[in-house]
């Protein structure tokens, strides 16, 4: 299901494991990692809330390694792997779902959310998506600007050639 671990820098000391309140097998939670000030965010992008592979993030206090909330987007569907990248600036978090499919298969997007009332604040798509783009696929944050990244898009040459996600399942 998975994990993450709090250290001090400084001494090197463990400082808290942290587990989402509901973990279940194959969950791949702590995948993705981020942390800024007191607050930390972890990616489960197999969690199944919304379907198979639907995925889910999670916030927690670095101070207490106390979840906070978790993170869902509102339009979430299976294979989204929603929580694949994650990033926290300030009051705010991205969270990738590289599989998203509102601009074609496997498109993407990244969402984003106010981590002290864990509300949705928004949607981020390319104004260019295209299918196997893999938008969300990174994500970064600072301020009141975001980075997403897109290893697929195809705008100079061909990209990557993946088998598709679809055909991986168990």
């Amino acid at each position: 299901s998975g994990s993450a671990y709090l250290f001090d820098i400084t001494t090197g000391a463990e400082l808290a494991k942290l587990l989402p309140s509901d973990g279940a097998i194959d969950d791949q939670f702590g995948s993705a990692v981020a942390i800024s000030g007191d607050t930390a965010i972890v990616g489960a992008p197999r969690d199944g809330d919304n379907g198979f592979y639907s995925g889910s993030a999670y916030l927690f206090d670095a101070t207490t390694g106390a979840q906070i909330a978790k993170l869902l987007p509102s339009d979430g569907a299976s294979d989204d792997y929603f929580g694949s990248a994650v990033a926290i600036s300030g009051n705010t978090a991205i969270v990738g779902a590289f599989g998203d499919d509102d601009g074609g298969n496997l498109s993407g997007s990244a969402y984003l959310f106010d981590i002290r009332t864990g509300a949705e604040n928004g949607k981020l798509t390319a104004s260019d998506a295209t299918a196997d783009a893999y938008f969300g696929s990174s994500v970064g944050i600072s301020g009141n600007t975001a980075i997403v990244g897109a290893f697929g898009d195809d705008d100079n040459g061909q990209g990557l050639s993946l088998i598709p996600l679809r055909r991986c399942r168990r």
